[in-house]
C-alpha cells in the first residue's frame, strides 16, 4: 500500500472524544477561483452535548463574482459513516466519497449546492513531511498526515448550477485526527509562483492553548528550483515568525545560517469562509479561510553565517490559500454555526434527528 493512502486510513475506532478529518484545497491555476471540499466525523466527550455525526463541508472561492463565497455544509448521522473495504483507504459520508486519487460529493443548503467530481494525480504516491521530525511519536492532541502534495485536480464543480470544468488546477489533500482542538492556528498554502514554476511554499503557526504548557511552534517550508528550504526542521524552527496584523493578512520570516526569506500573504475580506469547529468537550474554534489568496515572498542569502545578505529574488504569486483559526471571531466573518449548514439558512433538524 502505497504511504499515501496508509496516511489515509481512518483512526476513529468508536472511541468518544474524538475527530477526524480528510480535506482537499483545489485552487485555479489563474487563482481566481478555488474549492475547499472536508469530509469529518466528530465523537463528544463523555459528558459532553451531542451526537457522534459525520459532515461534509464545501466552500467555492470566487474573487470576481459579486458573491465571492459560498460556504455549505451537510450533517449526518454517524451510522452514513462508511470505511469501505478494510485495510484499504476509502470512506463515504451519505452519498459524497473520498478515495485514492478521487472525490465526489454534494452538499446543498440556504438556497446554494456545490456538487463536485474529481481526479487528482499526484507526482509521487508517498505522503510528505512538513513538521520536525519526530513529531509523529508525540503524544499531540492532534495529528496530521499530508497525504497528497502537489496534486493535479481534473474533473468538475458545479456551484449553484454553474458547472466549472476543472483542468489541472494544483491542490492537495491532507488528514487530521485527535481529541482536542488547536486553539490558535494560521495555515498558508501556495502551490504555484509566477516567477519559479517549481517553487512553493507552506507555512503554519501553532498555539495548541493559550494557557499552560506548550510553546507556539511556525513550521515553514519553501522550495524553489534550486533549494528546499526545510525552515520546519530544527534548528531553523527557533528562527520562523507569523503574525496576523489585521483581517485577511499574514506576515512571516524565517531565517536560517545562509537563507532567509520575508514574506505576507493577503486575500480581499470578503472573500473568508468562516465556520464553528467543536472541541468534543464541547467549546468552539472559530475557522476564517480564503483560498483566493496572494503571497509576495522575498529571498536573501549570504556565502557565510557572518556575511551580508543580499536579495536573491522576489516570489509572488495569485495562487494561494489562508485560514485563520482563534477561539474568538474574526471581525467582519460570518461564520456558519456548528449546529448550522449555511449563513443563511439553519440545520434542517428534523431530518438528522439528535445531532
Amino acid at each position: 500500500m502505497p504511504s499515501s493512502e496508509r496516511a489515509n486510513l481512518p483512526r476513529w475506532k468508536g472511541q468518544p472524544g474524538f475527530f477526524e478529518i480528510w480535506f482537499l484545497v483545489v485552487l485555479d491555476a489563474n487563482g481566481e477561483r478555488a474549492w475547499w471540499l472536508r469530509y469529518t466525523l466528530f465523537s463528544p466527550a463523555p459528558g459532553a452535548p451531542g451526537e457522534p455525526r459525520a459532515t461534509v463541508w464545501a466552500a467555492a472561492f470566487d474573487s470576481a463574482s459579486p458573491t465571492p463565497t459560498v460556504a455549505l455544509k451537510s450533517l449526518h448521522p454517524i451510522s452514513e459513516f462508511n470505511t469501505g473495504t478494510p485495510g484499504r483507504f476509502g470512506i463515504r459520508i451519505g452519498e459524497s466519497e473520498l478515495g485514492p486519487g478521487r472525490c465526489h460529493g454534494r452538499v446543498a443548503s440556504g438556497g446554494h449546492a456545490i456538487d463536485w467530481d474529481l481526479r487528482f494525480t499526484p507526482e509521487a504516491s508517498s505522503a510528505v513531511r512538513r513538521a520536525p521530525r519526530g513529531t509523529d511519536l508525540m503524544p499531540l492532541v492532534t495529528h496530521v498526515a499530508h497525504a497528497y502534495d502537489d496534486v493535479a485536480f481534473t474533473g468538475t464543480v458545479t456551484v449553484d448550477g454553474r458547472r466549472y470544468d476543472v483542468r489541472g488546477a494544483p491542490g492537495l489533500q491532507k488528514h487530521l485526527w485527535g481529541h482536542r482542538r488547536i486553539e490558535e492556528l494560521t495555515w498558508l498554502y501556495v502551490p504555484v509562483f509566477k516567477e519559479d514554476p517549481k517553487a512553493s511554499l507552506e507555512a503554519l503557526s501553532v498555539l495548541p492553548r493559550r494557557e499552560g504548557f506548550g510553546p507556539r511552534l511556525t513550521p515553514i517550508y519553501l522550495r524553489t528550483a534550486r533549494k528546499a528550504h526545510a525552515f520546519h526542521e530544527m534548528p531553523g524552527l527557533f528562527f520562523t515568525r507569523m503574525e496576523v496584523p489585521r483581517a485577511g493578512e499574514l506576515l512571516f520570516e524565517a531565517t536560517s545560517a545562509t537563507a532567509r526569506m520575508k514574506g505576507r500573504a493577503w486575500c480581499d475580506p470578503r472573500t473568508l469562509a468562516g465556520y464553528a469547529y467543536r472541541d468534543p468537550t464541547g467549546w468552539d474554534v472559530h475557522v476564517a479561510q480564503s483560498d483566493v489568496a496572494t503571497c509576495e515572498v522575498d529571498l536573501f542569502t549570504r556565502s557565510h553565517p557572518f556575511g551580508a545578505w543580499r536579495q536573491e529574488g522576489r516570489l509572488t504569486s495569485a495562487v494561494g490559500a489562508l485560514e485563520f483559526h482563534a477561539p474568538e471571531p474574526m471581525a467582519g466573518v460570518r461564520y456558519i454555526g456548528w449546529d448550522e449548514t449555511s449563513l443563511e439558512e439553519p440545520a434542517a433538524r428534523g431530518a438528522v434527528e439528535g445531532l
